[in-house]
């Protein structure tokens, strides 16, 4: 049973949004701050957007290989309309926004995964995973947090690649 103030939803498969009469200030803070922290990583330039050279960059950092073609798509099907960069109050709405479809994006997922990848080292592992679950106050035990890893590990050594992450965490069908 949960306790006052836990976020419930009561819908499973749909999207929690505020104002649905859920309390969740805590979470909602922490996650923007560490939205904020992954938006600065991609923007190595620090100047308040992230481009496509960027993107690639970090992309290719993670083991994924993107074409410059490839990055053009993921950034326009991200940033405002004209525009072929992300800027920090899209990039934030996207993560911190009201959920606007089931499908998440490409740009999403990989916000995700380096969110996750606590030491930028293009992998998750048990420790990744256990600290942001932490900072997220949804905390996983070492054991649990072990096997859930080992579950989703395709190569067994102990850690997830973007695929398997995104496999672990949206399912089979995102994870093209």
């Amino acid at each position: 049973m949960a306790d006052e103030g836990d976020v419930v939803n009561p819908y499973p498969g749909q999207c929690l949004q505020e104002g649905d009469g859920f309390s969740y200030p805590q979470f909602k803070e922490k996650s923007e701050q560490i939205s904020k922290e992954c938006f600065d990583f991609i923007d190595h330039d620090k100047n308040g957007v992230i481009d496509k050279a960027e993107l690639i960059t970090v992309m290719r950092g993670i083991g994924l290989n993107p074409s410059e073609k490839d990055a053009e798509e993921l950034i326009a099907s991200t940033a405002e309309t004209g525009k072929d960069t992300i800027s920090w109050a899209v990039f934030d709405d996207m993560m911190n926004g009201p959920c606007k479809s089931e499908k998440l994006n490409k740009m999403n997922m990989l916000a995700m995964f380096l969110i996750f990848d606590n030491n930028k080292d293009g992998f998750v592992d048990a420790t990744d995973f256990q600290k942001t679950m932490i900072i997220l106050e949804q905390p996983f035990g070492e054991f649990e947090t072990k096997l859930f890893i080992e579950e989703m590990d395709k190569k067994p050594q102990g850690k997830l690649n973007y695929k398997d992450f995104v496999t672990l965490m949206y399912g089979e069908s995102y994870a093209e």
